[in-house]
Order: structure tokens, then C-alpha cells, then sequence
């Protein structure tokens, strides 16, 4: 009897050993567990996905680009840059204001002096000067560029501050430390041949034209120097250098107009400005970034048609303010000359289309430090940090505050917030278009 019940236990294991044995084989193949090519095992049938099924996804890219307002240093301004033997050093100036500039692809700046050196004289002025005809060390566009500036607008009435001798000495050494420059001109040749940028695949054209050289003579023979438009009255040239622009390959073209007979309103000066800027973003200019005026004056949107129907968005801002000078009140008719609206724009490619379009803009309001080395302080981040950190008691901080809001309206006066979802929504249906495509 004890003979059958081992017999019957041990039939029992040798089945329970294949059942599992088997079940294992099925569910965990040795050679799909470890690794293993057996050719013993069953091939796994290839999964072949629908092509329906596979999001499209385009090629986009974009330029993040930043543009700042005036830059002309006055005489407090260079002796404090003056270390000794002849050397200057203004980079204390940019200490809070490169990390900004450090997240865009092209930073711009507008450059009110001549940098000619000390020896060149004009109408009987030489060496380093303020106003009214400036001439500041060549060292402050050395610290420009490592801030992290890469191009210079020259087109604006102190371009000639040391005749045309001093200004193809600015040029000379912009370009020598690396820094590119529009608005003038060494030759005709450069005059014709539109400032192109190329960054990540999109191209940015970029033109510059000023209303006045301060009674200052454009040299006959040499017209080609400086983009002069005498108050903005006739606007043909302008607009045949963005058709040229155009023809040379730009993706986006930037107007940089030097306007306004006004220095110190909120408003342009005259009104008329606001005519010039629709003609200009009708006749296919993208950005429009005008200075001169030393307070910081409204954004405004134009809406135009492309060839295809759709809309298009020009962004305008008839001054920028100045971002860097000894200008402050009550040396001045107001405070307003001491803030600043530093412009923060991307632009994005369709690369297969090739279509181009404003997806976002930003600004922040600085503020010159003047008691402070003329510190360029972006307001935000005084107002997010401790005051002491920036040199400044907890009043100063609140009549910042007050002026930052005041500031903002004069910004928004133009209805720009308001605009800006339009012009945001444009750019969004520029993305479904390009994902929806095949």
C-alpha cells in the first residue's frame, strides 16, 4: 500500500513539473528574458506603424533679440571710468544689466558719441567730451561688448559729434573689437549692402536713419556716411532699403528711426510719427524701434495683410528712453529721464514654409544709479530683492515703485497689452498652420 500511495506522489510531481514547466515557457521564453537568439524560438511579428499615426512635427526655430535704448556718457560719467594712465573702465555700469543680455541671441544698443579716440578735433573741440558733442573713451564699447552687446546703431544726431573723420574712427573700432554697426557708413558699397544677422537659421535685417545730425553738415561727396531723413518727411529711401532688405534674404526687417522734435515728452513729437510708423510696417517693416527722446514713450501694434490674405504684426515703440547717461532730475525737467524700456522680442521660422512671425514680447523698465558707479538696475529684480543689494534704502525702493508704474503707463498708453493677444493669437495660428501641415 506504501508502495502505490509513493508511486501515485510521484506521478503527481512529475505533472505539476511539465504543467509549470510548460506555463513558464510561454509566458517567460528564456531567450527574450536574458537576451538570448535561440533559434529554437517562434520570431515576433514586426509592428508596422500607420504613417497617419505619426505626429508631423515642423521644423521651428527662433531668435530671442533684445534691444536697448540711448547710450552717451557725460563728463561725470568718463572721470569716474578713469582708473589712471589714461585708462577707463565702464563696466560697473552693465554689472546687473549683462545677465540679461546674456540670454539673447543679438543684443542692439544705440550709441549717441563718438568713439574717435582723444586726439581728433572738431569746430574746435577735441579729447573726451560730453554734451553737447560727445566723445566718450573707446573703452566703453569694450565693456559694451562684454556685456554682451553685438550690434550699434550710429544713425542719431551725435553720429558726426567729431566730423566724418571721428566717425570713420567709431566705425573703424566698433568693428575691430568685433561689434557690427548700421546706420553708417564708411562707403557706399557698405551704405547699399543692408546689416543681415544670421542666427539659428533666421535672418534679421537691420536699418537705421536719423531725423537731424544737430545742424552738423553731412560732408558733400560722402551722403553715404550717415542714413539722414530730415524729420521723417519723405520716406522713400526708407522704404527702398526694406524692398532691398527683402531681396538680400531677410526673414524679419528692424526700422531703427531716430525721431522726434520733442526730447522730453511722453508722446512722439509730432504726432505725425505715428503716420510714419504705419507706412513703415505697411511697406513690410516687422519691428520699429525708435530713439531720441530721453523719456520712455508708448508701444503700439499695426496689423497689416500678407500677399496670402493673412494678418501680419509690426511692433512699434517710439522711444525706448535712454539707458545710459548722467541725465537725472532735478538737473532735468523730470525724473522720467532716468528709466528705461529694454525691449525683449523672439522671432520664430517656419523652415519649411519659410514663413516668419513675432511669437513673443517682453520689456523691463531700468533705472540709472547714478550715485552708484551709474549702475543699470532692472527694476524687477530690485523689487524681487533686498535694497541694500543694490546700494539703495527701502524709500528709494518705493518711489521706484512709483515711477516703474508710472513708467508702465506710458508704455501702455497706445493700447499695447491689449493689441499684444492679437498679435499673440496670429503667432499661434502660425503654429497650427505649421503643424498642421504635411
Amino acid at each position: 500500500m506504501k508502495r502505490l500511495h509513493f508511486l501515485f506522489f510521484v506521478v503527481v510531481v512529475i505533472v505539476l513539473f511539465f504543467i509549470i514547466g510548460h506555463t513558464a515557457g510561454v509566458v517567460y521564453p528564456p531567450n527574450t528574458l536574458f537576451g538570448q537568439n535561440d533559434s529554437s524560438s517562434t520570431e515576433t511579428e514586426e509592428v508596422i506603424e500607420d504613417p497617419n499615426d505619426l505626429l508631423f512635427e515642423p521644423d521651428l526655430r527662433s531668435v530671442k533679440l533684445l534691444t536697448a535704448g540711448g547710450i552717451f556718457p557725460h563728463i561725470p560719467q568718463i572721470e569716474q571710468a578713469h582708473t589712471g594712465d589714461g585708462i577707463y573702465d565702464f563696466s560697473p555700469s552693465f554689472e546687473f544689466i549683462a545677465p540679461l543680455f546674456s540670454k539673447s541671441d543679438i543684443v542692439v544698443v544705440n550709441l549717441e558719441t563718438s568713439q574717435a579716440g582723444p586726439d581728433i578735433s572738431f569746430l574746435g573741440t577735441r579729447g573726451y567730451t560730453g554734451f553737447p558733442l560727445f566723445n566718450a573713451p573707446q573703452e566703453l564699447s569694450v565693456a559694451l561688448r562684454d556685456a554682451g552687446v553685438d550690434l550699434i546703431a550710429l544713425s542719431n544726431n551725435h553720429a558726426l559729434d567729431r566730423g566724418y573723420e571721428g566717425l570713420l574712427t567709431t566705425i573703424d573700432h566698433l568693428h575691430s573689437i568685433g561689434l557690427k554697426s548700421f546706420g553708417a557708413y564708411k562707403t557706399q558699397q557698405e551704405r547699399d549692402r543692408i546689416l543681415i544677422v544670421g542666427r539659428n537659421g533666421i535672418n534679421i535685417a537691420f536699418i537705421g536713419y536719423t531725423f537731424s545730425t544737430n545742424g552738423i553738415p553731412v560732408p558733400e561727396g560722402h551722403e553715404y556716411c550717415i542714413n539722414y531723413a530730415p524729420g521723417f518727411n519723405d520716406l522713400t529711401e526708407i522704404i527702398t532699403d526694406i524692398q532691398r532688405a527683402r531681396a538680400q534674404g531677410a526673414d524679419f526687417v528692424a526700422v531703427f528711426p531716430h525721431w522726434g522734435e520733442d526730447e522730453y515728452s511722453q508722446e512722439p513729437h509730432p504726432q505725425r510719427l505715428r503716420e510714419v510708423a504705419a507706412e513703415l510696417a505697411a511697406a513690410g517693416a516687422d519691428l520699429i524701434i525708435g530713439g531720441h527722446p530721453k523719456f520712455v514713450q508708448p508701444l503700439e501694434w499695426f496689423f497689416n495683410k500678407r500677399s496670402d490674405g493673412s494678418e501680419r504684426a509690426t511692433l512699434a515703440v517710439y522711444s525706448q528712453g535712454t539707458l545710459l547717461s548722467n541725465q537725472h532730475y532735478p538737473a532735468n525737467v523730470s525724473p522720467r529721464v532716468e528709466y528705461h524700456l529694454l525691449l525683449d522680442i523672439e522671432l520664430t521660422k517656419n523652415m519649411n514654409s519659410g514663413e516668419a512671425w513675432l511669437s513673443k514680447v517682453d520689456y523691463e523698465i531700468t533705472w540709472i544709479h547714478r550715485l552708484w558707479r551709474h549702475r543699470i538696475l532692472p527694476l524687477s529684480a530690485v523689487f524681487a530683492g533686498v535694497p541694500a543689494d543694490y546700494s539703495l534704502s527701502a524709500e528709494k525702493v518705493e518711489e521706484l515703485r512709483s515711477w516703474h508704474t508710472r513708467t508702465i503707463e506710458a508704455a501702455e498708453a497706445y493700447g499695447y497689452s491689449e493689441d499684444k493677444l492679437k498679435a499673440l493669437a496670429l503667432a499661434e495660428q502660425m503654429y497650427d498652420q505649421a503643424y498642421a501641415a504635411e
